[in-house]
């Protein structure tokens, strides 16, 4: 249910951008562990950041590809390991929060990407800001 409060009738690279320069912001202000910041849309990565610290991005890209195969967020797929059960022993999976849809009229299109604090808190860091941003509208 929640995916489908925030969603979008048309997301734009400018939204890509405010939203990861947002979760950059809020890591930052709130002295959290580094992060990386991934947004990819209609196969294009059109936002990536690795703060100082981080040197890779597999488990960015990891949580990008459980989004984009399932339509949900990667949390949901944790929370329903049972109907993912192949997934579970394949690396290109991350069965974990951290990687939430970019849903834009009802079809996932996109996927919203932080990794580096627990996992749950990646998931809420990408709630908090999607709110945010809905609240602004």
């Amino acid at each position: 249910m929640e995916e489908s409060l925030y969603s979008f009738e048309n997301f734009s690279h400018e939204q890509a951008l405010i939203l990861g320069v947002k979760a950059q912001q809020i890591v930052k202000e709130e002295n959290l562990k580094a992060v990386g910041i991934r947004i990819v849309y209609k196969d294009l990565l059109v936002f990536q950041y690795l703060m100082d610290g981080k040197k890779e991005d597999n488990w960015l890209k990891r949580k990008a590809k459980t989004v984009l195969d399932s339509g949900h967020s990667s949390y949901y797929v944790y929370c329903h390991q049972e109907d993912y059960q192949t997934w579970m022993d394949d690396e290109s999976y991350a069965i974990c929060g951290g990687g939430y849809p970019i849903i834009e009229n009802g079809q996932c299109v996109g996927a919203i990407c932080i990794s580096g604090l627990k996992h749950g808190d990646d998931h809420e860091l990408i709630v908090r800001i999607l709110k945010e941003m809905e609240d602004a509208r």
